[in-house]
């Protein structure tokens, strides 16, 4: 009954572009400063913006914590966030008095033993990490460093170890999708491990991400048709321990078959996700304008003034709809 509940007002604030309801999912980019150059985004190469101060931030947990159900899920992103370390700490400390899962997206170069130790001591509850390939050139190779996939093997076991949640995210591209299946079968046979099956977008923070009006796919590292259907015909029947639903694995795989063909779906970005970055600015979604910024703004006022982005984005075109913190179904969807 309560996932029909807001399953409704989901459906209403979408058709309406109306705030009725509070974020599911809620972002915290504490810098874009990052120590990989991966080929599947741009965050390394743009110029640095200001950060807020760690008293800044405290500020806008609060605001968070007055208007964000218990429940919504947040994560601590980059960047690198590990590259201002102690700030990690504060912030999940500060953000589990109020929030039941906080989550760290690291690309593993500084999660050492002594940093995982205290990342759990500070109550956080999973670690997502990118593992694209038990081949450490080709995971090199996409993540722009060579000492990436040494890192995050390491990573892997220390958090294990450790006994925090791990998330990995497995991005599918023409270099690994043949190798997919050894990855996720050496991953399922982990202890609280899950996997998070990524569909390849524009690169992150790319100009041709922020451009309203057209999709530009990465056609470099664009898998054939035939890898695609060697995967996904293998993936239904090794499912396990993957964290994506049914639902959104079949509309990753039509987009790698057809783009076009995911705008069949709608995107709810408006509706669920928050995104707070290094200056305070927020937004809905990583390729769209600033909602007002949290260090001088009330959340829930900018939250309620936001119906025109959120009508906006309903008539975006961007593919992106099926990654993760955008999927969606609406009642149309989720009774069909």
């Amino acid at each position: 009954m309560i996932k029909i509940v807001k399953k409704i007002l989901q459906e209403g604030s979408y058709r309406s572009g109306a705030y009725k309801m509070s974020p599911e999912f809620c972002s915290l980019i504490i810098t874009n400063k990052c120590n990989f150059k991966c080929r599947m985004c741009s965050f390394w190469q743009k110029e640095h913006i200001d950060e807020l101060s760690s008293s800044d931030w405290k500020q806008i947990v609060e605001k968070l914590k007055t208007v964000l159900n218990k429940d919504t899920f947040i994560e601590i992103s980059g960047g690198e966030p590990l590259l201002r370390k102690d700030l990690v700490f504060d912030l999940i400390k500060n953000l589990k008095k109020t929030f039941n899962k906080v989550s760290l997206n690291s690309n593993g170069l500084l999660l050492d033993k002594q940093t995982v130790n205290e990342l759990k001591n500070s109550g956080l509850d999973a670690v997502k990490l990118s593992l694209y390939s038990l081949d450490s050139a080709i995971h090199n190779h996409l993540r722009g460093h060579d000492e990436a996939f040494k890192c995050a093997e390491t990573a892997v076991k220390t958090i294990n170890e450790a006994g925090l949640e791990l998330e990995i995210g497995l991005l599918l591209t023409s270099k690994n999708i043949r190798q997919a299946p050894d990855l996720i079968q050496y991953l399922q046979s982990l202890s609280n491990t899950s996997i998070i099956i990524q569909p390849l977008d524009e690169k992150v923070e790319s100009d041709e991400s922020k451009d309203m009006t057209t999709n530009s796919v990465q056609s470099e590292l664009w898998p054939s048709e035939d890898d695609v259907s060697f995967f996904f015909d293998w993936l239904t029947a090794n499912s396990k321990s993957i964290k994506n639903s049914p639902t959104n694995l079949n509309a990753i795989h039509e987009y790698y078959l057809n783009p076009e063909r995911v705008l069949n779906y709608r995107c709810f970005a408006g509706q669920r996700n928050l995104i707070v970055y290094p200056n305070g600015d927020s937004s809905f979604c990583f390729k769209r304008k600033s909602i007002g910024n949290l260090v001088d703004s009330d959340l829930k006022d900018l939250l309620t003034k936001a119906k025109d982005e959120r009508l906006q984005i309903k008539k975006c075109p961007k593919y992106c709809r099926i990654i993760g913190c955008n999927f969606s179904r609406g009642l149309k969807e989720y009774f069909k």
